[in-house]
């Protein structure tokens, strides 16, 4: 009875640390998911793929272009688009409160067609969003700077939320935003929002209904509808982020200044099949081997030898006993 409960104790243990020290091999420093996906149903000329993103000179580098491609997302179903773009949103991190502040300039030009935007939504859309899977989340939304109508001497900042009941925003002015950076700030408070452009304040919301919950940053840039008719002579459209920086109080909680290519990591879908819920020593054994770890491999040998002494002292015993 002994060596039974024994052995269950070691089974036991190896349920637990194993599968920890696997989840711990698959953690992930990337910042930024590269979507791999159409847009939306008001959004509906383009595909984002990972191609159109890459870190250049320090900087994020968003690619849209003439160019045939077949995608899908939540809202469209699997077709040809004419234009292919790029679209980045923040991997894992979310925030509640804080100053949002980025330096960019955005692709496209007067009556391109072009619609960038950068833009924060709630947290519970970030884990579905990139491979366009629905979640069923608030869509709650912050739009902090965005380009309508293509006109890049304008800068819409804007909220939509509680299914566009409430939309308050302001246009502000800025110098031809696709041919000049500029540093844009939103300063985002209990029931208040402040946006700025070049330390400038340009628009003030307040009001009890604004964002209460963590929301994360998104940024890319879409094709026509609210950026105007398409001129395809005007394409390929670069837009340039220099960095991306959120602060709480005096603390600087997320930063990137687009140094490394590996900040950004293509979107996938990942199937998740669930263990069966007394997996074998042998299964075990072997995710860990999968995983290729020496520590973890080292404590499977361990195991399988303590279990054999085990046997042997017990089939020894027994026939001593005879």
């Amino acid at each position: 009875m002994r060596i039974i409960r024994l052995k269950r104790k070691i089974f036991t243990a190896l349920l637990f640390v194993l599968p920890i020290a696997i989840r711990a091999q698959s953690v992930s420093a990337d910042r930024w998911f590269a979507f791999n996906r159409a847009g939306a149903g008001n959004s509906n000329l383009q595909c984002f793929i990972p191609n159109n993103i890459h870190v250049s000179n320090g900087y994020l580098v968003i690619t849209t272009k003439v160019e045939n491609a077949t995608c899908s997302s939540i809202d469209l179903a699997h077709a040809n688009f004419q234009y292919t773009s790029g679209f980045v949103s923040m991997r894992s991190f979310n925030f509640l409160y804080g100053t949002v502040e980025f330096r960019a300039k955005f692709g496209g030009g007067d009556g391109s067609g072009a619609w960038p935007v950068v833009w924060m939504q709630d947290a519970s859309c970030q884990a579905s969003d990139p491979t366009g899977t629905d979640d069923r989340c608030n869509g709650q939304e912050i739009d902090i700077a965005e380009i309508l109508q293509s006109n890049f001497k304008q800068v819409n900042q804007q909220i939509h939320l509680d299914n566009f009941l409430h939309n308050d925003g302001c246009t502000a002015s800025a110098s031809d935003t696709s041919k000049n950076f500029h540093t844009y700030q939103l300063v985002w408070s209990p029931g208040r929002l402040a946006f700025k452009i070049d330390g400038t304040t340009t628009c003030s919301v307040s009001g009890a209904y604004l964002p209460k919950e963590p929301m994360y940053l998104k940024i890319d840039t879409f094709v026509g509808n609210y950026g105007g008719q398409v001129k395809n002579e005007s394409l390929p459209w670069v837009t340039l982020i220099d960095y991306v920086r959120v602060t709480q109080g005096n603390s600087v909680v997320f930063s990137d200044d687009f140094d490394s290519e590996t900040t950004v990591r293509p979107a996938q879908y990942i199937e998740v099949i669930p263990p069966p819920k007394h997996p074998s020593l042998r299964t075990i054994i072997a995710r860990a081997l999968r995983s290729k770890p020496i520590v973890i491999l080292v404590i499977s040998l361990a195991a399988i030898f303590v279990v054999t002494v085990i046997r042997f002292r017990g089939t020894k015993s027994n026939r001593e006993g005879v």
